[in-house]
Parts: C-alpha cells; sequence; structure tokens
C-alpha cells in the first residue's frame, strides 16, 4: 500500500470513528481482538489436532475471555461492535481491510527478520 493510500485509509477509518456509537470498539481495537482471535483459533486448531483430550469449544471460550482482558473489553463489547459493523458494510470492509495489512505486515516483519 503507497503510503498516500495508507493516509487516506487512516483519515477516514478516524472519520468513520466519530460516526460510530459511542459503546462500538473503535476499529483499530476491533482490529487487534479480531487478530488475536484469529491467531487463537488457529492455535487451537493445531494443539486439537495433537491432543485428543482437548475440548475445542471450552477452551476457544477460556481463549477468547483472555483476549478480551488482555484488550480490557468484555465479551458483549466485543459482539455488540461486531454486530455494529455488520450492519454498516463500508466500515466493516475497512476493518478487515486494515485487519488483512496489519496481517501481512506482520508476516513481513517475521519473514525479513527470519532472512537475516
Amino acid at each position: 500500500m503507497r503510503p498516500s493510500n495508507f493516509f487516506i485509509l487512516i483519515l477516514f477509518i478516524s472519520s468513520v470513528a466519530c460516526k460510530q456509537e459511542s459503546s462500538t470498539l473503535a476499529p483499530t481495537q476491533m482490529k487487534l481482538i479480531m487478530w488475536d482471535m484469529i491467531t487463537a483459533d488457529e492455535w487451537l486448531k493445531f494443539a486439537a489436532s495433537r491432543d485428543s483430550s482437548i475440548v475445542y469449544k471450552k477452551q476457544q471460550t477460556s481463549l477468547y475471555n483472555k483476549i478480551f482482558t488482555l484488550n480490557k473489553t468484555t465479551k458483549q463489547d466485543f459482539y455488540s461492535s461486531y454486530q455494529y459493523y455488520q450492519l454498516h458494510p463500508t466500515e466493516m470492509k475497512l476493518l478487515l481491510d486494515s485487519l488483512s495489512a496489519y496481517g501481512i505486515r506482520k508476516r513481513d516483519t517475521i519473514t525479513n527478520h527470519l532472512g537475516k
């Protein structure tokens, strides 16, 4: 993403954040929580494939609760915010695009670090 496009995206997200309901989590916070949830799910799938004693749903709930605590939010706040984004497709697209870009940056950081 070119720097000018990134700047425009940040401005748009900022303006959208101002229009959100006050209880809705900001896109930057949602992005980080969703990233943690996706990462936890992938780790849990791997762990469950190696250990049949893992009760997937119970472990997932436990991991999600830890993620909410680490991100200083609640399950209710997250899911009500997620519902808000589902009802606002343009804002959801921006959130998902930001999440994707975040993942690419993390991958590139790891790749660059391993390549040295």
